[in-house]
């Protein structure tokens, strides 16, 4: 083959025949040809192989036959794949290795973990070592349980609170007793609040697809900014065409079940939240909202916007600006906190509402638990069940 990188005979892996979204077939060496055969006969229960997989399929659906002379690279996990585009007719894979350094990848790697319960704890402990798949035969009332959760100072920390999350949003199917028991664990993707890398997202679409490979039920508990990723994850699977053996992953997902507990994010609305499971199959739970996180989740800004419109109709004044005294900010995310003429300051977008201080107990619950409007802002106060 003429401009070839491959130094022996080629063999098509990948091609029309394998679905119709393929644009350009994909090659390797022959003599390489005993590792593709490993990775389709061992992506099932891996979400790495299942990735790479992916990421061919995804290579050879490309339109236009896009060429680049240089060798890419890819890595999924400790797998690395190096590939050529050089030729506009095919792809060709040059090589996979496995890096020994990350097989067992530990500290706050982000990575997929078990978070246990811990008797002598009395709380669940996240493991220090990273796993290659979900545990899906491991279940709780018939489910296997796994979590996606948002930002925290460590996956330990994750892992504790998260635990509180999962009992109470599946209250429904069982108690908290019943899942506190020594040695029951749930999966927890931690992703080091690192919440734009797109290897996460490929990662969480792995982890439904595997599910629906295998078969097997899911509740997922998915937090805060956890719940941006998520929705990116549900949108390819929604919108990108599966090929080979992933062709039936990305549809009918009801035996998987989702619950988002302070969602933040792009498009993560609690009916946008539900209008994206549903197209995709997944069962919708619910969705619980943060009322006080009104910086980053539109829902609760819309109930503060409402509660705000409101008490400046019972006051009698010209709308919200006569009551709380609107102002622009060139920051909107800078709280500040004056003196006793004013006794507190929210902050929405570019601008912030001042309440004045003989006023401020027209909004109740907003202007009484100031603290916890900050702390969602500025701390760790989304990281609660409130």
């Amino acid at each position: 083959m003429n401009g070839s990188t491959a130094k022996s005979p080629l063999v098509a892996i990948i091609t029309e025949r394998d679905s119709s979204n393929i644009c350009r077939p994909v090659y390797m060496a022959e003599k390489q040809y005993e590792q593709w055969k490993f990775i389709k006969q061992n992506h099932n229960g891996n979400y790495y192989l299942t990735n790479l997989m992916r990421a061919l399929y995804d290579l050879a659906a490309c339109p236009g036959g896009r060429t680049h002379a240089a060798i890419q690279q890819k890595i999924f996990g400790p797998f690395i794949m190096h590939y050529s585009l050089a030729q506009a007719d095919r792809i060709e894979l040059i090589a996979l290795k496995v890096d020994q350094s990350l097989v067992s990848a530990e500290g706050q790697t982000p990575g997929l973990y078990q978070s246990e319960w811990v008797d002598e704890e009395n709380n669940w402990v996240t493991q220090g070592t990273s796993k290659k798949a979900m545990a899906l035969s491991h279940k709780w009332k018939g489910a296997h349980m796994a979590a996606i959760p948002g930002k925290f100072d460590d996956k330990g920390e994750a892992g504790r609170v998260i635990g509180e999350h999962i009992t109470k949003s599946y209250r429904a199917a069982f108690s908290a007793s019943e899942v506190q028991t020594q040695g029951n664990h749930f999966s927890l993707f931690w992703m080091n609040n690192d919440f734009k890398d797109r290897a996460h997202v490929e990662s969480i679409v792995s982890f439904i697809q595997q599910a629906k490979l295998k078969n097997t039920s899911v509740r997922w508990l998915v937090h805060g900014e956890g719940a941006g990723v998520f929705v990116e994850a549900v949108k390819y699977l929604s919108t990108q065409p599966q090929a080979g053996v992933l062709k039936d992953t990305a549809s009918n997902l009801a035996e998987q079940a989702v619950y988002f507990s302070n969602p933040r994010g792009k498009d993560c609305r609690e009916k946008q939240l539900e209008a994206l499971c549903e197209k995709v199959g997944l069962n919708y739970v619910g969705t619980k909202i943060n009322d006080f996180d009104i910086l980053f989740n539109g829902d609760a800004r819309d109930k503060f916007t409402d509660k705000a419109i409101s008490a400046g109709g019972v006051m009698g004044l010209s709308g919200v600006t006569g009551y709380v005294g609107y102002t622009a900010l060139s920051n909107g995310y800078d709280a500040i906190m004056a003196g006793s003429s004013i006794a507190t300051t929210m902050v929405m977008g570019t601008s912030a509402y001042v309440l004045a201080k003989d006023k401020a107990t027209t909004f109740g619950g907003y202007a009484r638990n100031l603290p916890k409007v900050v702390s969602s802002a500025l701390g760790k106060g989304n990281q609660q069940w409130h």
